[in-house]
């Protein structure tokens, strides 16, 4: 189940960023590609785990995780104080503090995500 969840949260983030980008025509800035790159793979990985119910392969994805994380963290603390914003990072197309949708989700995927492919499943006798 942690894994249907997970992988569900991951294609729900593809989805969602897919709706964004093609649908919305919003350009993503330098730190949302970065977290593309973390979370597109998570969508076909975190399946593949949950259909072979594969705990391991699932650990494998924890590097996308963190990578993806990392990023959605930082975009979210920018946009909450500006002044942790650094243009080299941002990139010179989309400004990463003044999109219009709001980077915690993306923060709160890769949490959840990782929190359930961490959590060992417990074990009643």
């Amino acid at each position: 189940m942690r894994l249907y969840l997970a992988w569900l949260i991951a294609l729900i983030a593809l989805f969602g960023s897919l709706y964004y980008g093609e649908v919305l025509q919003m350009e993503p800035c330098r730190l949302c590609w970065y977290q593309r790159i973390g979370m597109f793979p998570l969508a076909l990985f975190l399946g593949i785990a949950w259909y072979k119910g594969d705990q391991k392969m699932a650990l494998y994805s924890l590097p996308l995780i963190v990578f993806g994380g990392l990023f959605a963290l930082y975009q979210s603390a920018s946009q909450l104080f500006p002044s942790l914003s650094m243009a080299i990072l941002c990139g010179e197309g989309a400004s990463c503090t003044t999109m219009s949708y709001q980077p915690y989700w993306s923060c709160l995927g890769f949490f959840l995500i990782g929190m359930l492919v961490l959590r060992r499943p417990r074990v009643f006798h």
